[in-house]
């Protein structure tokens, strides 16, 4: 009968049910029970001397934008700016902007927030409104990896795969999205997605429409010259018109 005999058992710890059972429910307690609404805060004081320093910033740029435009008129001052190209901007600096015609401009364009950057076709409105916003704003000409790169990593969709406007970014995901969303148009995966916007072809607009602004990253490195983000690239700053310089600027982004 001994060859029958059970093995002893490897030795365990005793565990008490009735305590894990109540540490439990003080658990669940603490989660469903309701959290105080916080107090609301009164407005924050603004000295004088900050409206003062706002009005002052706000009326810089407006003679900045009378003398621009009395000297060169809309016209780019760049040969290499040609119409109907896809253009790559990104908003590096201004996270309060004074001016409302420079911030009536930056929103038109889909920067409403610093480090926001979008994809664009260049047309003669689109090229003044750079124009305007030209301090606050690099752009180029994006080349086929920035332009995946960007779609892959930072893509946010403003609508969801049944065509309802959702109140938050939607992020993509799976192929099937852009069937959803762009199969009438022909595009059935996102490299259909990358050569419509590349070529800028005749549903340019209608995917441009269903796609938020990317929000980035700063640079790896840090900026060449922090302390002239605001000067344009000619003079030795970093703002403004860059060509193909771009896809160099966003390989440390991305």
């Amino acid at each position: 009968m001994e060859k029958y005999a059970v093995p002893n058992k490897l030795p365990s710890e005793e565990v008490g049910v009735l305590t894990h059972r109540r540490t439990r429910l003080k658990q669940l307690a603490k989660r469903t029970e309701p959290k105080p609404t916080p107090k609301k805060k009164g407005a924050n004081f603004k000295k004088v001397t900050t409206f003062v320093a706002h009005s002052r910033t706000a009326d810089r740029d407006a003679k900045r934008i009378k003398r621009n435009f009395l000297r060169r008129g809309i016209l780019p001052a760049v040969p290499e700016v040609k119409e109907n190209r896809l253009a790559l901007v990104l908003r590096h600096r201004g996270k309060h902007i004074h001016n409302k015609d420079v911030l009536r401009a930056l929103v038109q364009l889909g920067l409403q927030f610093e480090l926001s950057a979008t994809l664009i076709r260049t047309t003669p409105e689109v090229i003044a409104q750079l124009k305007l916003v030209e301090p606050f704003v690099i752009w180029g000409y994006p080349n086929v990896v920035t332009v995946r790169e960007l779609l892959f990593k930072y893509v946010r969709l403003r609508c969801t795969p049944t065509g309802e406007k959702a109140r938050k970014p939607v992020p993509l995901t799976t192929n099937k999205q852009v069937e959803d969303l762009f199969g009438s148009h022909g595009m059935l995966c996102v490299d259909d997605l990358v050569h419509e916007i590349m070529t800028v072809g005749p549903h340019f607009d209608e995917v441009r429409e269903q796609l938020r602004s990317f929000l980035v990253r700063r640079p790896g490195g840090g900026w060449k010259n922090p302390a002239h983000k605001g000067k344009l690239r000619s003079i030795g700053g970093e703002a403004g018109f860059r060509g193909d310089g771009i896809n160099f600027l966003f390989r440390k982004i991305l």
